[in-house]
């Protein structure tokens, strides 16, 4: 039997939108389920990464019991048997007794045109010398996917005898058929729209995750830090003469507790000591900074032990520069530490701003005020 070679390509079944939308909006929402984790676990969130993960665990769930649900509505696909000839093979590795072989055969149906397919399907060692090029074989796929083609290796009667006898020429290399639900595009918008979920929640915590990594840390290696529930950045800078360190925080300073805990953030950076001091809204300066024994502070500079300040007591004393000055809470503050002539008592002067002016408060060790604010010119 002679089968003569044909022309047009075989139709497949594309997936359709729905098809492919489904798969864009479960690869989103992987991406969006992974980034929640991951972002929950860098600041600490405990509900994020854990309904990040619930989510994630949800997905899987439903995915694997919807598709179980189509494969038992989807009624089994029809194998169907066709001669085939081989127009080449190669064996893509050898460390097993079974090498898969990728093969590139002609298909001739009994219902439709010749086409060509590639596919690999694993072949004995001993068995490799049974399918030269050329050879007509029987083949096997379901109905509706002409692309799913496995060799029978071992056919019935019938259809060895008609696979000897047949003679067949190639078909074009046109009428190549490829699975089209596993095409380049489709892959690529699942894996774009991955990358889109993960990018979503990360802009939707930019501001926690790049606070996160400001400043070199509270243990020098470039660490955040957090204290009672504020971050807070410990930076420094050296000079000749002078070593400066900051230390920044997202909360007021004026809140409770905050400035003891910053200070606390200072501590365990190293710094305990320093001869200036100066502490604004979010923010705190030490010049002069380091352990009891600092020789870098200055000859004859005493140094101010910044655990030992009363900083319960220095809120209220911003209130009252303010109360007492006539400055509202919509001005600025700052509260400057040291000793006065550098080598007197330890003097806390608050400063208060406006755009009608500034006033000041000076208070002593304690926080017991000296003298107060004067009226804003």
């Amino acid at each position: 039997m002679t089968i003569t070679e044909t022309s047009g390509p075989v139709e497949s079944r594309r997936a359709g939108p729905a098809t492919l939308l489904a798969s864009v909006l479960t690869g989103g929402a992987i991406g969006a389920a992974v980034a929640s984790v991951v972002v929950g676990i860098i600041l600490g969130k405990a509900t994020l990464w854990g309904a990040g993960a619930g989510f994630f665990l949800l997905l899987v769930l439903v995915t694997t019991v919807s598709g179980r649900r189509e494969r038992a509505r989807t009624p089994r696909a029809e194998k169907r048997k066709a001669l085939a000839m081989i127009e080449s093979r190669r064996a893509t590795s050898g460390e097993l007794a079974d090498v898969p072989i990728s093969f590139v055969l002609t298909v001739a149906p009994e219902d439709r045109a010749a086409y060509r397919v590639a596919f690999s399907q694993a072949v004995n060692l001993v068995d490799i010398a049974d399918y030269p090029p050329r050879r007509v074989v029987v083949v096997e796929y379901p109905a509706h996917e002409p692309w799913d083609v496995s060799i029978v290796t071992r056919p019935d009667q019938e259809w060895a005898r008609r696979a000897a006898e047949a003679s067949m020429d190639s078909a074009p290399e046109s009428t190549l058929v490829k699975n089209p639900n596993r095409e380049g595009t489709h892959c690529l918008l699942s894996l774009l729209a991955l990358l889109l979920g993960a990018a979503v929640i990360v802009l939707l915590f930019r501001a926690d995750l790049f606070r996160e990594g400001d400043g070199d840390g509270v243990n020098g290696n470039g660490d955040g830090g957090r204290a009672g529930g504020a971050e807070v950045s410990v930076s420094a800078s050296a000079s000749v003469s002078l070593r400066t360190t900051s230390a920044r925080t997202t909360e007021s300073m004026l809140a409770e507790g905050q400035m003891r805990r910053t200070v606390e953030a200072l501590a365990t950076a190293g710094v305990s000591t320093a001869v200036e001091f100066r502490i604004e809204e979010h923010s705190m300066w030490a010049n002069g900074t380091g352990g009891v024994s600092d020789s870098g502070t200055g000859a004859g500079e005493p140094s101010i032990e910044l655990r030992s300040l009363p900083y319960e007591r220095l809120p209220a004393l911003v209130r009252e520069a303010r109360t007492t000055s006539g400055i509202g809470d919509d001005g600025s503050w700052r509260i400057d530490i040291g000793h006065e002539a550098k080598t007197g008592p330890l003097v806390i002067r608050v400063t208060v701003t406006d755009p009608r002016g500034s006033a000041t408060l000076r208070a002593d060790a304690q926080g017991r005020v000296t003298e107060r604010a004067a009226a804003p010119r």
